[in-house]
C-alpha cells in the first residue's frame, strides 16, 4: 500500500470512529498508539490528523496528543442554518427555471430516514436526512453550495449523533416530519409552501440547538 493509500485509510478509520461517537469529544488520542493499532508508520497517522484537524473534528496538543473537538450549539447552529438558507434558496430556484427535482429519490431518503427511526438508527438517520437536503440542493446544480455542505455534512451529522447518545430522554428524529413535509408539498406542486415549511422549521429549530436540544 503507498503512503497516499495509508493516509486515506487512516483518515476514514480516524473519522468514521469520530462521526459514530466511538470517540466521544474530550477523548485524547496517541499518535503513537493510533500507528501501532492501524499498523503503519506515524507518518501517514499524522497527516491524517492534519486532514482532520482542518476539518475541525480535532485539535493537536503540542506534547499531549490528539484530542477530538466538541462542536460547539453556536456552531451546529450555524451548519444548520446554512443548510435550511440553501434548501430554502434551491426550492426558490427550482421553481423560478422550472428545474423537476427527482421526487422518486426524495421519497427514498424520507423512506430510509422513516425506517431508520423504527429501528432507532440514528446515524442512519442523518445520513439520509442530509441526502435529502443534498438532492434538493444539488438540482440547481451550483457547486459551491454542494462544496459548502459537504465540508461539514459530516461535521453536522457528529454534532446530532452526539447530541442524541447525551439526551436519550428526548424526542428525536424531527427531520422525519421535516422532510416528509417538504415531499408531499413538493408532490403536490406547492413549492412555495415547501419553502415555508423550511423557513418555520428553521426558526422552531434554530432555539432547540442553541438549547442542547436535538433536531
Amino acid at each position: 500500500m503507498n503512503s497516499r493509500s495509508l493516509v486515506q485509510t487512516a483518515y476514514q478509520v480516524l473519522k468514521e470512529r469520530i462521526v459514530c461517537g466511538s470517540l466521544m469529544p474530550g477523548t485524547l488520542l496517541s499518535e503513537n498508539e493510533l500507528a501501532e493499532e492501524l499498523q503503519m508508520s506515524r507518518t501517514p497517522v499524522r497527516n491524517a490528523v492534519t486532514r482532520l484537524e482542518a476539518e475541525g473534528l480535532v485539535q493537536s496538543l503540542k506534547n499531549r496528543g490528539i484530542l477530538v473537538k466538541e462542536i460547539s450549539g453556536k456552531e451546529t447552529m450555524d451548519m444548520f442554518e446554512t443548510t435550511m438558507a440553501m434548501l430554502a434558496y434551491a426550492l426558490d430556484m427550482t421553481q423560478e427555471l422550472g428545474i423537476r427535482l427527482n421526487i422518486e429519490r426524495l421519497e427514498e431518503f424520507v423512506q430510509q430516514q422513516i425506517a431508520a427511526e423504527k429501528t432507532d438508527d440514528y446515524l442512519s438517520y442523518m445520513k439520509n436526512s442530509m441526502s435529502f437536503f443534498k438532492a434538493v440542493i444539488s438540482s440547481i446544480n451550483n457547486r459551491a453550495m454542494i462544496e459548502v455542505m459537504e465540508g461539514y455534512a459530516d461535521k453536522l451529522a457528529m454534532a446530532a449523533y452526539i447530541n442524541y447518545l447525551r439526551t436519550p430522554y428526548v424526542k428525536h428524529y424531527s427531520a422525519n416530519h421535516l422532510n416528509r413535509s417538504i415531499l408531499e408539498a413538493l408532490k403536490a406542486g406547492d413549492t412555495e409552501g415547501a419553502r415555508r415549511i423550511v423557513k418555520t422549521f428553521n426558526m422552531s429549530t434554530r432555539s432547540r440547538i442553541m438549547n442542547g436540544m436535538p433536531f
